[in-house]
């Protein structure tokens, strides 16, 4: 069987996503304070960006990670917000940086900013790779965003259907039938 993926269609290249985040680390940092924020990525999607902003944003700051999920094994979401960790994160009187892959409904952030601001967090930021505001269910707002994308499932860079294509560096429009028609070909080979 051959070791390519399937020719999804590219959504965001590599090249933009790394130059995107540059951009929202210059935001991030221009308006701190002495304060260093307490970081904490919602894994696993959100592990490339923490990554990446971890090694540009000053100071060396740790990663904290939190896992909430409304998927499932599917494309869509469930509706129930599953939250687990998170009880030995520092962030009582703090600002806490939420790193999200993609605010999609909004339950998500609205449940992890209620956790964290419940925990004692001074404030809670998100800062996002995608916001697709058209799925919104829940009123929330990511502060930072490095993109706005259309209704589409997205893939890669760090997000997965059914724990697959994670490792893909460009952000990809999932498309079961060319996953589909790619594994019958890679079969016939």
């Amino acid at each position: 069987m051959s070791n390519t993926n399937p020719p999804f269609r590219v959504l965001l290249s590599r090249d933009d996503i790394v130059r995107r985040i540059h951009e929202l680390v210059r935001d991030l940092t221009a308006g701190t304070t002495d304060e260093p924020p307490c970081l904490v990525a919602v894994v696993e999607g959100a592990r490339p960006l923490a990554r990446h902003l971890q090694r540009l944003i000053p100071g060396g700051l740790p990663v904290h990670e939190i896992r909430a999920s409304s998927y499932g094994g599917g494309t869509t979401s469930s509706g129930q917000v599953s939250v687990s960790g998170g009880a030995e994160i520092p962030c009582e009187g703090r600002v806490v940086l939420l790193i999200e892959d993609i605010v999609d409904t909004g339950r998500t952030i609205a449940r992890l900013k209620e956790h964290f601001l419940g925990a004692g967090a001074k404030e809670c930021r998100v800062v996002t790779l995608l916001d697709k505001p058209s799925r919104r269910v829940v009123d929330v707002v990511a502060d930072h965003i490095g993109f706005e994308i259309p209704d589409e499932f997205v893939i890669g860079f760090g997000m997965d259907i059914d724990g697959r294509y994670r490792e893909l560096e460009d952000v990809v429009i999932y498309d079961a039938d060319i996953e589909r028609a790619h594994q019958r070909a890679a079969a016939a080979e």
